[in-house]
């Protein structure tokens, strides 16, 4: 039977694991995270205790690639990095991706498949290039894949990245501007590469789906026909949100439940934010 697997697009910290939470507790979905990093960390879900339903989960996958031959989780990370990291874009544009690397993708996706009873799997790999792949590899009556473009107030993001001691490593202000907005503009030429590709394509903005979340899911239903109805409600009388089986990502994933805050609140513009606000106008407006 055919399974939607619906992708989200975006920077790092940017929100993703936030809405991939949220969305996998739609009846019949699963949030999955940062399967990307599945063979960066050896098929290990990181900071999970052994024996959990988590752990148990991506070891199973783990165990089923080594039985299929895939088990030099180093080569295959090396493989990932040359065909999903944002300079193998034009790689991925024109179907050129190494064949064992392609190869790995479908298999693994093909035992998330099995290993699911759910129907709607959410991922946040958030990139853009891996999305690509994603459409142009997946076996179509396999999995049906929708795509969510997320964006966060530059503003937030960099100064995200100014903190030390998270999931993703710290950058400097200006690498940080840089990169909030290269990612921005690949992440824009990739949905409208979707779109023509005919798949069903979301975006929307973070600060949005935390201070209007009946307005933006009802949005996003109808770009991606999705039903948000019972999320609605979830979060209306605030019932805590299982995190599900988050592999990486924002340590969130961590908790058993997670209750979302009302508003993000927005900070008045001062000093060399106000460069960044400037900088990164074409792609947040």
């Amino acid at each position: 039977m055919q399974k939607t697997l619906i992708y989200i697009i975006g920077a790092g910290r940017s929100g993703t694991t936030v809405l991939d939470i949220m969305l996998g507790n739609v009846n019949g979905s699963i949030s999955l995270g940062e399967i990307n990093r599945f063979f960066k960390r050896n098929g290990i879900p990181p900071k999970r205790e052994k024996e959990s339903k988590v752990y148990n989960f991506w070891i199973n996958l783990k165990d089923q690639m080594i039985g299929s031959g895939f088990n030099d989780m180093l080569y295959l990370q090396k493989l990932s990095q040359q065909n999903e990291y944002h300079l193998a874009f034009v790689k991925s544009l024109f179907k050129k991706c190494n064949s064992e690397y392609v190869n790995a993708i479908v298999e693994q996706y093909g035992y998330i498949g099995q290993n699911t009873s759910q129907n709607v799997l959410i991922e946040s790999s958030k990139y853009p290039v891996r999305a690509l792949n994603l459409s142009n590899y997946l076996d179509r009556d396999q999995f049906q894949i929708k795509y969510i473009y997320l964006k966060k107030d530059p503003e937030k993001v960099v100064k995200s990245f100014q903190k030390k001691n998270l999931e993703q490593p710290s950058k400097g202000f200006l690498m940080a501007n840089l990169y909030y907005l290269i990612v921005n503009i690949l992440c824009g030429i990739t949905i409208r590469i979707l779109k023509i590709k005919g798949h069903r394509v979301g975006t929307l903005r973070y600060e949005d789906l935390i201070s209007t979340p009946k307005e933006t899911l009802l949005k996003l239903g109808s770009d991606i026909d999705e039903d948000y109805s019972e999320l609605m409600r979830k979060l209306i009388i605030k019932e805590p949100l299982n995190t599900g089986y988050v592999f990486d990502g924002n340590r969130i994933r961590l908790k058993e439940t997670l209750i979302l805050r009302d508003s993000d609140t927005k900070e008045k513009t001062k000093g060399k934010l106000s460069f960044t606000r400037i900088f990164n106008y074409i792609v947040y407006r």
